[in-house]
């Protein structure tokens, strides 16, 4: 994909490179204000699932936790600034939750808290080829659920032949991010990085392929006409 060439060409960048797809990383974090202003402005959590929040605090401990052995600083700030964002994101979502509904919320906290707990004390052994083996493989599934969260809208997408309901910005800053950390994988000469960023790349080309076969501007229209 990438020649020996040009990535000893871009070596002097790489840190640049790191940074910008952390950059783009953090964008797509953001994103999750606008989910966060909808509870607000509606006042209830009702409809809104917090996989995205809590699911985030699991994932950003643990790539901390890898960041951290890969001694990648562009991996480190990157994950504490996005574990930063899901945890804030996290207590609002408790904030709005009715308190009759919070149980669910408490069971997924609990669950993703105990999870993560033994997947860092089993990274926490030490950094043998075969801790970081394993520790990579579950990142590489975790982070590939967490990038295909929106495709779980994807037959009411199809009912409604509108993708309205997809997040394009984020979706945009997560292809964007996608392609520069594949770079810096290459560059870093990770595998599991270079190998978890080409499948990601596949699923948000199957998201963005959604925009085009069901603009969300077209089904407006044909609403505003039944009208």
């Amino acid at each position: 994909m990438f020649s020996t060439t040009l990535l000893a060409g871009l070596e002097p960048y790489r840190e640049r490179i790191g940074q910008a797809a952390g950059f783009l990383t953090v964008a797509q974090y953001v994103a999750g204000w606008f989910i966060c202003n909808d509870i607000r402005r509606r006042g209830t959590t009702v409809g809104v699932s917090p996989v995205r929040f809590i699911g985030g605090c699991g994932l950003s401990i643990l790539q901390l936790q890898y960041s951290q052995k890969l001694q990648a600083p562009a991996l480190i700030w990157t994950s504490i600034i996005t574990l930063t964002f899901s945890i804030l994101y996290s207590l609002w979502y408790c904030w709005f939750t009715p308190r009759s509904l919070r149980s669910s919320f408490y069971r997924l906290t609990i669950g993703t808290a105990t999870v993560t707990a033994g997947l860092y004390a089993y990274g926490a052994q030490g950094d043998s080829p075969e801790v970081m083996y394993r520790l990579g493989m579950v990142l590489t599934m975790l982070a590939l659920a967490f990038i295909a969260l929106p495709l779980a809208q994807l037959r009411s997408i199809i009912r409604a032949k509108s993708s309205a309901g997809l997040p394009l910005p984020a979706i945009l800053a997560s292809t964007g991010a996608t392609i520069l950390w594949l770079l810096y994988g290459l560059l870093i000469n990770n595998t599991f990085i270079v190998v978890q960023k080409i499948i990601a790349m596949g699923l948000c080309m199957v998201q963005l392929s959604l925009f085009i076969i069901y603009p969300a501007a077209k089904a407006d229209g044909k609403g505003k006409k039944q009208r």
